[in-house]
C-alpha cells in the first residue's frame, strides 16, 4: 500500500492550522456542535465536549495537538486533535467538519495532519474512534489506510456506539 497522506484527492479548499487561542476561541466546539445537531447527537460543552472549549489545555503541545481547517474568508470550518497514548501509540480525536466544507479535501488535510504531528513524535500506530453514524468519514480513513478493528460502547455519558480504526504508521 502507497503511504500517501496528502498527495491524493483534491487540494483542501480550507487552510489547516495549528490551533490558537487568540485567532480560534470559540469556534471548534461550534464546529462539532453543527455537526452533532445535523446528526442529533446531544453536546455537553461543559462536560465531556469541554475539550473544545479550551483546546490548548486539553491538547498542551506536549502530549497533545489540536489543529483546525480555516476557510478563505477565515472561519474555522474543521477540526482534529492527536494525543500521545505512550508506547509508540497516537489516538486521532475530534475529526469533524462543517457540512458546507465537506468533499473538497479538507477532512483528509486534517487527518494527514494528525498522522504527522504523530509520526515527528515517533508513533508507530495511530488509533481513532467514531459513531457509527459517520460512515462517509469511516470511508475517507479507510482510503488513509486505517482499517476497521472493533466496536465499542464510548466513554460519555450516553454510551454512543463507535467503530474503532487502527492504521501503524
Amino acid at each position: 500500500m502507497a503511504d500517501s497522506l496528502s498527495t491524493q484527492g483534491p487540494a483542501p479548499s480550507a487552510s489547516i492550522l495549528p490551533y490558537d487561542d487568540a485567532l480560534h476561541a470559540g469556534q471548534p466546539w461550534r464546529v462539532v456542535k453543527a455537526v452533532f445537531d445535523e446528526y442529533g447527537f446531544p453536546f455537553d460543552e461543559n462536560d465531556y465536549d469541554a475539550d473544545l472549549r479550551e483546546p490548548a489545555v486539553h491538547y498542551d503541545g506536549a502530549t497533545g495537538w489540536f489543529a483546525v481547517a480555516v476557510d478563505p474568508a477565515g472561519r474555522v470550518v474543521g477540526t482534529v486533535g492527536v494525543s500521545d497514548e505512550g508506547g509508540g501509540l497516537f489516538e486521532l480525536h475530534r475529526l469533524y467538519v462543517l457540512a458546507e466544507a465537506r468533499r473538497g479535501g479538507t477532512g483528509r488535510a486534517l487527518v494527514a495532519w494528525a498522522i504527522a504531528q504523530a509520526r515527528e513524535r515517533g508513533a508507530e500506530r495511530m488509533v481513532l474512534f467514531s459513531d457509527i453514524a459517520f460512515d462517509k468519514a469511516h470511508r475517507l480513513y479507510e482510503r488513509m489506510g486505517f482499517r476497521c478493528n472493533r466496536f465499542r460502547y464510548a466513554p460519555d455519558p450516553w454510551q454512543s456506539r463507535e467503530w474503532g480504526f487502527v492504521r501503524e504508521l
